[in-house]
This record gives C-alpha cells, structure tokens and sequence, in this order.
C-alpha cells in the first residue's frame, strides 16, 4: 500500500509513509511515518506497543487494521499522516534534503488508495514548502493545504 511519490518524472523514495526511518514525538521512537499513523488510530496503550513493535511497513500497517479505531480517527487521520511525515524530515536531514531540492510539481502517489494518493500528494507538498520556506510561493501553498486539510477535519467530524 505504501510506495514512493513521483515528481518531475523521478521517484523520491524518501516520500514513501512505509520508508524505515527513526524519529521521535512525545517521548516515543517510530520506525517510519506509518508506523506512526498505525499508532496514532489506537485507543489503548496495549495495541500501540503491538503496532510500535511490528515494524516500518506493510507488517504496521496490517496490525493497524486489527485495533479499534479512535472514535475521531476519521476527522485527523489526514492530519496525523502529516505530523508523522513532518517529524520524519524534521528529524532526518539525508530525507528533508532530496525533498527540498525536489521542484515545486505536485508529488504524484498511485500505489494507494485514490484517497491517500491525493493526501500523500499535499501532505508531502505541505511539508516541502514549510520546511523550504522560499518566499511568498511556498507559504501561499502550505497555508493553502493547510486550510484543506482543517475543511477535511471539520467536515468529518
């Protein structure tokens, strides 16, 4: 379900949610940016040790699917992929450098759902922009999937 985003022609395989990597928020360490969105749909501390333990990948993403979802999980779902993500280049300079450099074209995904191509497509432009911070371009475009991101929120509430 996971894969590399496409920009300009080129795969970027640092845009890829199942990618291992390590990175820390509040005090825990994630082995990817699906690790961390498998562990932030869980409502109890046993099924987010099972998912933080199962690995970067499909394994992850497959235990995610066997705990209870929180009962918000639809309205920050979209927003919790994107903190994962964010952490990950903030985290990890040999990831955030190939992003910057990577253009400014959208980020194609197809090997997920139509659902989290499009996400992953504005989360990773998102983060490319506010962590390039080059000039009134890239904060118009941050904020732009930012406000998108808080209508999805708001209307799946």
């Amino acid at each position: 379900m996971g894969g590399p985003g496409v920009i300009d022609g080129k795969e970027h395989p640092e845009t890829d949610n199942f990618l291992p990597c390590k990175f820390v928020i509040g005090g825990i360490t994630y082995s990817s940016a699906e690790n961390y969105f498998q562990c932030a749909k869980t409502t109890n501390e046993q099924d987010r040790e099972k998912i933080l333990n199962s690995g970067p990948g499909d394994s992850c993403r497959l235990a995610g699917q066997t705990v209870q979802l929180r009962s918000d999980w639809e309205s920050i779902k979209v927003d919790e992929m994107y903190k994962g993500n964010l952490a990950k280049f903030q985290q990890n300079e040999d990831l955030r450098k190939p992003l910057l450099e990577s253009g400014r074209g959208p980020v194609h995904f197809t090997l997920s759902t139509p659902f989290w191509n499009h996400w992953n497509d504005l989360i990773m432009q998102r983060i490319r922009a506010e962590l390039r911070q080059n000039g009134e371009e890239d904060a118009c475009r941050a904020t732009e999937i930012r406000q998108a991101m808080e209508r999805y929120a708001q209307e799946n509430k």
